[in-house]
């Protein structure tokens, strides 16, 4: 199938599979799934189980409704993929907390580059696991973007993050939720909210384009006065800070951007009050677009310069600069590194009971505390021995049917160690109350999410008997022996 055809693969909740198609994809699962490096089994968290059909969190009316805020903003939360089970079940808890938490607008998954057997599979997959969560979730398949090509345009390696920069662009552009047409510029007034996130990023709370409240928006103080607004808008674009300040202006810009380049007369100043940002990024489809053009061009250019993990990011800050679209940061819009002082959105954990802190994180109720937006499962938390998180070693199926959930850390785990000791660590690291605090946070929420997503895709895919829902397996064991 040529990219083309691929491309235009957007799933609607009208699929209606076969029984011959769900044996074909069971037969060609067991085979895949057999070589994985992971803990994977025969069966996999991508095979079609005989079960009851799935039921939303949410109401038919209301999810309906959902489709616009009460003022009639729509918004559009989307993530970049690429096409392996890696990124199955971190899509699926990412579209499993949007219904939870109920967040307005549609939710879209953009996979890019995936084989002929691959987009079978991940058609399937949404339409039978994640499409009767809400009818506005929704799976866009589009061409491979990850190419690293030399100036002949010789492919030479793998940059997996140029998927994000060309997804978005590609969404923008076909989409049908975004009605264009391809030979007329963007439409200048596309008044919808386009929030882009990272795939293992889970939602704490509905993400808007409201950000007056000081209760739980945490701003730098250095930014308080030069404040851009407190409402995303044409021209008004919002993003997280991230801690690698003005960096990206230490390069060739004028080889990423011509001799009259903004990014020439930009100070490292500037750089850093507006500039260091990164998902979620907060736009109008408008300024999107707009960003999304130079994005795309900066990128390879960047790369070339830094071939590093950060490259995307860099790119994304130049465009923002060449678009002339100064972004109002937001530290609070996300949670990850617990060490990072209070350029994420820490403050707010900080501040709750300490003897509460675990049950607020499992619970994620913002209207009885301020949370940031998400979390971001990027890096690894512990306290003690045996209570740890970490991503990079959750099986592929971890939500299969008869897979244990993960034992929850105790409700005081934030004040019963003063330490952490994680799987292969050659000894212990003494922790604050504070620092404590925040691990625990993390701990009892990502453990309890991922448990109530596995819960609830047991419940809606697995027969009658089949599903084990006992909390027995440890995240801890899964590293031990391993780096």
């Amino acid at each position: 199938m040529s990219h083309n055809n691929l491309s235009q693969q957007l799933i609607s909740h009208k699929t209606v599979l076969g029984v011959v198609v769900s044996i074909f994809v069971l037969g060609f699962l067991l085979e895949r799934m057999g070589t994985s490096t992971t803990t994977t089994t025969a069966t996999s968290m991508l095979s079609v189980p005989a079960g009851p059909p799935g039921i939303s969190l949410i109401p038919s009316e209301e999810d309906e409704a959902l489709a616009k805020d009460p003022d009639g903003q729509v918004y559009h939360v989307i993530f970049s993929t690429d096409c392996g089970t890696y990124q199955h079940w971190q899509s699926y808890l990412t579209f499993f907390r949007a219904m939870k938490v109920k967040q307005p607008g549609h939710v879209t998954r953009i996979a890019s580059g995936c084989t002929r057997e691959e987009k079978e599979v991940i058609e399937h997959w949404f339409a039978n696991h994640v499409q009767h969560m809400s009818q506005r979730f929704h799976l866009l398949l589009t061409p491979k973007f990850s190419e690293v090509k030399d100036e002949t345009g010789k492919v030479i390696g793998e940059y997996p993050f140029f998927n994000k920069p060309h997804g978005l662009k590609y969404w923008l552009e076909h989409s049908p939720l975004m009605d264009f047409d391809g030979h007329n510029d963007f439409p200048t007034t596309r008044d919808d909210i386009v929030i882009l996130i990272d795939p293992d990023m889970s939602i704490l709370r509905p993400i808007t384009k409201d950000f007056t409240s000081d209760e739980d928006i945490v701003i730098a103080p250095f930014r308080k006065n030069h404040i851009i607004a407190r409402t995303v808008a044409h021209g008004k674009p919002f993003a997280q800070t991230y801690g690698f300040a003005s960096q990206f202006l230490n390069m060739d810009l004028e080889k990423i951007d011509g001799p009259d380049s903004p990014l020439l007369k930009t100070t490292h100043e500037e750089g850093r009050l507006y500039y260091p940002v990164g998902p979620p990024y907060i736009a109008t489809a408008t300024d999107a677009y707009k960003i999304a053009l130079k994005w795309t061009e900066f990128v390879p250019k960047t790369h070339a310069q830094y071939p590093h993990l950060l490259a995307e990011m860099f790119a994304f800050s130049q465009a923002a600069i060449s678009a002339k679209l100064p972004h109002q940061l937001i530290n609070s819009l996300m949670v990850s590194d617990t060490h990072s002082g209070n350029g994420e959105g820490w403050p707010l954990i900080d501040r709750m009971p300490a003897d509460q802190v675990c049950q607020i994180a499992r619970e994620a109720d913002h209207t009885k505390y301020g949370l940031p937006y998400v979390v971001h499962l990027c890096q690894r938390y512990s306290l003690g021995k045996d209570w740890f998180f970490g991503k990079r070693r959750i099986p592929h199926d971890v939500f299969d049917c008869p897979n244990p959930l993960f034992e929850e850390p105790p409700d005081n785990v934030g004040t019963s160690y003063d330490y952490k000791w994680p799987p292969n660590a050659k000894e212990k690291t003494n922790l604050t109350p504070e620092m404590a605090q925040r691990e625990a946070f993390m701990l009892c929420h990502l453990t309890t999410a991922l448990n109530e997503a596995a819960e609830y895709y047991k419940r809606s895919a697995c027969a009658s008997g089949q599903s084990n829902l006992k909390k027995s397996k440890k995240v801890a064991d899964l590293f031990r022996g391993h780096t």
